[in-house]
């Protein structure tokens, strides 16, 4: 028994050197880690042993949710991709060489096909599990439908936040709040970056996922002629032009003239005291019942996992 889990370990640590030596991602530390080739789909996912459960989890995500959102995009045939489920706040940045935003939990590395969480942080975020996971599957499959092509930010990240449906109350909020005080970007300041602190990103998000709504909103299906149209001919912006009808220039001035009309008014009324107020407590609600919920999950998959340990070593 002691010799086969030897060599598991050894063809583990094997298989992480060979997927990720002198690349992006690092392997140092995580020789520890299980390997897992999912039955449902081209996954492999690696995780440390006392979240063994939460593994289980992310693999049922990962076959409810990649089909879907595949077929959003025209993309037929999934390429493997290999998840990395870490638990500790040093192997996860440890595992991807790049700084990382201070609100990320998860990264995906679209050259590799890797999607790396930080579980513990999805544990204290209010965003749950499978829209995390959706973001970064909506991230890693439209690079593989349209292969090489780099695309702007802001359509990257407003089309992840639709198809993982994360927009809600609270964004709604903060949107019109920026939009009033003349803080939410415009969209050619979002093609390569976003900002580094928490509150700009959220905006710049926000501001992504309307323009990408705005896009699709009566017409989901143009969402397949793009991609087609950005692998085929190799260019976003003449991609753009042939889908819609106008260059990208354009749009963004359309999506600013809409954030203006739809979001002025309500900002400058939420912008009181009371409003503030009871957002405030709505936020702080949210979070500790998201705390509670996640803390109990993790401690009956710790018992699983403690129990499951014990049955195997008897």
């Amino acid at each position: 028994m002691v010799r086969i889990e030897r060599l598991n370990a050894i063809w583990i640590a094997t298989l992480l050197v060979m997927l990720f030596a002198a690349q992006n991602v690092a392997a140092d530390g995580l020789e520890n880690y299980r390997s897992k080739r999912s039955a449902s789909g081209p996954f492999v996912i690696l995780y440390h042993p006392r979240i063994e459960n939460m593994a289980k989890e992310v693999e049922t995500l990962l076959a409810a949710s990649a089909g879907g959102i595949a077929g959003e995009l025209g993309l037929e045939t999934i390429d493997t991709i290999r998840v990395f489920l870490v638990p500790e706040e040093e192997d996860y940045r440890r595992l991807h060489r790049l700084i990382l935003p201070e609100w990320g939990v998860a990264f995906s590395e679209t050259r590799q096909q890797i999607l790396g969480v930080n579980t513990a942080a999805v544990l204290r975020s209010p965003r749950p599990l499978r829209v995390v996971i959706r973001h970064e599957l909506s991230h890693l499959l439209l690079a593989q439908r349209v292969g090489s092509v780099r695309v702007p930010l802001w359509f990257m990240e407003g089309l992840a936040m639709l198809q993982a449906n994360e927009w809600g109350f609270k964004e709604r909020w903060k949107l019109a709040a920026a939009v009033w005080s003349d803080r939410a970007p415009d969209l050619g300041d979002l093609v390569r970056s976003f900002p580094t602190r928490v509150d700009d990103a959220g905006i710049a998000y926000s501001v992504s996922f309307i323009a990408v709504g705005e896009l699709l909103h009566d017409r989901p299906e143009d969402l397949i002629t793009l991609t087609a149209f950005i692998r085929d001919l190799g260019d976003f912006e003449e991609a753009f032009e042939k889908t819609f009808g106008e260059s990208t220039e354009s749009f963004a001035a359309r999506v600013h003239t809409l954030l203006t009309k739809k979001y002025r008014t309500a900002g400058g009324l939420i912008r009181t005291t009371p409003y503030w107020l009871i957002l405030a407590l709505l936020v702080i609600t949210v979070y500790f019942v998201k705390r509670f919920r996640n803390a109990r999950k993790l401690k009956e998959w710790e018992r699983s996992e403690a129990s499951g340990r014990g049955a195997s070593f008897d």
